[in-house]
């Protein structure tokens, strides 16, 4: 589990949000967790609080949770453009790759979600619509989920990037919310589906071998 640097912290919250005095969210820390983590890490972060660059290793295909803590402050209304490099460490490449915010339970309408989420975009991957797909246990993209197409090599990178908006908690109060992200691999044919095929192959070439 990595915490977001104090130094860097702090730079987020005073690097440029306090040339003016409108009310705002910022993140004040962002931590990681998950079964499928490998490593995590803050590249850099904009000169105000309207960007963070993450790095993220996957070591399986389980899911990792990044979680944000909220507070109160000055600024751009709480919106942010993220960057997130993703290195796939397993042994097999993914096929689809989600994005999915949970909130706290005292959220407002607006509330935290991709904004403009159909700009989304995961090198070598396609966004899925925002149709529901009764194909997949995840949820149709959207304000509040991400869904990908494409494909990530065993031992490729990629880099994702999207826009958040969190909501101010108010003089005094903070909040947390998480972004779970799950990356999926394509099913392994079982050893038995490889013989089914060997013999389908076999004897398409013994009847072919009877008629010539």
């Amino acid at each position: 589990m990595n915490n977001l640097s104090k130094f860097t912290l702090a730079a987020l919250i005073f690097g440029g949000s306090v040339s003016t005095a409108t009310a705002s969210a910022v993140i004040t820390d962002i931590t990681a967790s998950g079964a499928g983590l490998g490593s995590f890490s803050v590249l850099a972060s904009a000169t105000n609080d309207k960007g963070l660059d993450f790095s993220k290793v996957f070591d399986s295909i389980n899911p990792i949770t990044l979680t944000f803590t909220v507070a109160h402050s000055v600024g751009n209304g709480g919106a942010y453009d993220v960057i997130e490099s993703i290195t796939n460490n397993t042994t097999s490449a993914f096929s689809d790759f989600h994005l999915s915010i949970t909130e706290p339970a005292n959220a407002p309408g607006n509330g935290v979600v991709f904004t403009s989420f159909n700009s989304s975009t995961f090198d070598g991957f396609t966004l899925d619509s925002p149709s529901i797909s009764q194909s997949s246990p995840f949820n149709s993209s959207g304000p509040r989920d991400l869904n990908f197409t494409g494909s990530l090599a065993a031992g490729g990178n990629a880099d994702a990037k999207f826009s958040l908006h969190a909501f101010d908690p108010g003089a005094g109060n903070t909040y947390t919310f998480t972004i779970t992200q799950t990356p999926t691999v394509s099913p392994v044919p079982e050893p038995e589906t490889y013989a089914m095929l060997l013999a389908g192959l076999g004897l398409m070439g013994f009847v072919a071998r009877r008629r010539s």
